[in-house]
């Protein structure tokens, strides 16, 4: 009897934080619908720019030296999404990479928006931008894509006075198999993000089953480019250091703390960064702590005085939707043949963003909620001048606030 009694205590125990955690997931999709998201705006001004130029914004990286953010934009994520399971026929667009000057609130939209034309990537069209990374001393982007025939990690040298970024190097290793976002470690090492092990292109209901249960099978692999740089014919180091449930955006905040958005925990996990402990060994991460969010974190990014930002989706059923109808909303001769219902649905439908700034001293602090500007999914900030940029997954433009 007290054996009995003891076991089942102790799978109580094992099964409890599975339930609560799916049971704070179901509170949250409650709190986040439509009609009972309340709205937050703490912005001093904004706007949305260019909606006319760009859509489908991953990721947008500050250079505050330069009062220059890099943009990469996707309209072919509309027909071609590797992480939502979207594949629908060609014709699908390839990713831009824009130079956006946000130094002047005064300068135009026509002066302060440059495209940059790629230079040297062969594989022309089959570029699909998600996380990017750009090392300054260099001038060297890092980016994520997920191309048709497999995950990459593509490099460009950007020359910012020609607008031109010339590729010169395709990063590929078994590990790397769903690149999502990348951070920097030093000149030749790199954190990268894998969302998934299960691919949902090859296996649907196992990713889906991966994503909605928040099973821990992403990764954050450690990858040294340093023989890929020597020789273009070598192979990158690649290391698994920790495996997160959908792993997505990820960011080295001080020399020995990263954090990594786990979108299906609505969190952020923290970790310890540690060195190597032999010349064979790589660093490692060690799991530390983590901060907890009322919506589904994307991307991440930290700003210069030490604020961590976050961008995420309060309500994933909204998401899906509103992704799936993209291809058809954004083509005039589509939608104009589209039923009525479709019709009404494009012109007033959206999905809500959400916008959250954390620091250690003030804990999380949230700055935009609503659907003014739909999925967000990045958003940075410069410190020095009071400009915040926000992309969204599926956005028209993007949001440039000023405080």
């Amino acid at each position: 009897m007290v054996l009995k009694a003891a076991l089942t205590v102790l799978l109580l125990a094992a099964v409890s934080p599975v339930f609560l955690d799916a049971f704070q997931r179901v509170m949250l999709l409650w709190n986040n619908a439509p009609g009972r998201l309340a709205t937050i705006n703490t912005f001093k001004s904004y706007e949305v720019k260019f909606a006319d130029k760009t859509r489908n914004c991953e990721d947008a990286l500050i250079i505050e030296s330069k009062g220059i953010a890099i943009v990469g934009c996707d309209p072919g994520r509309e027909r071609y999404n590797t992480v939502m399971g979207i594949f629908l026929p060609n014709p699908i667009p390839g990713a831009e990479i824009y130079a956006y000057d946000y130094k002047n609130a005064d300068t135009s939209d026509s002066d302060s928006l440059t495209r940059f034309e790629i230079l040297g990537y062969e594989p022309g069209s089959n570029l699909h931008t998600l996380g990017m990374e750009f090392q300054e001393e260099t001038s060297t982007l890092f980016v994520a894509n997920h191309r048709t025939d497999g995950s990459t990690v593509e490099m460009f040298t950007m020359d910012f006075e020609a607008h031109t970024a010339t590729h010169f190097r395709t990063i590929r290793h078994p590990l790397l198999h769903a690149t999502n976002s990348i951070t920097l470690i030093n000149d030749n090492e790199l954190l990268i993000t894998n969302d998934h092990h299960f691919l949902i292109k090859e296996q649907r209901m196992l990713s889906r089953l991966e994503t909605y249960l928040g099973l821990p099978l992403g990764t954050v692999v450690h990858v040294d480019v340093s023989p890929l740089l020597e020789d273009p014919a070598s192979t990158v180091k690649a290391k698994v250091v920790a495996r997160v449930a959908f792993a997505n955006g990820i960011e080295k905040l001080n020399d020995t703390t990263v954090a990594v958005a786990s979108t299906s925990k609505a969190a952020v996990h923290l970790y310890d960064l540690g060195a190597p402990s032999s010349k064979d060994d790589g660093m490692t991460l060690t799991y530390k702590s983590k901060i907890e969010f009322p919506f589904l974190v994307d991307n991440i990014q930290a700003s210069s005085d030490g604020a961590l930002f976050a961008a995420g989706h309060p309500y994933v059923f909204s998401l899906e939707k509103f992704a799936r109808t993209r291809h058809l909303c954004n083509s005039p001769d589509d939608l104009a043949a589209a039923a009525p219902e479709l019709q009404e649905y494009c012109a007033t439908a959206s999905s809500a963003s959400w916008v959250s700034k954390w620091t250690e001293e003030g804990g999380l602090e949230h700055l935009y909620v609503g659907a003014e500007y739909p999925t967000s999914c990045t958003a940075a900030f410069d410190a020095q001048r009071n400009v915040g940029i926000i992309t969204g997954l599926y956005a028209k433009g993007i949001l440039v606030w000023r405080d």
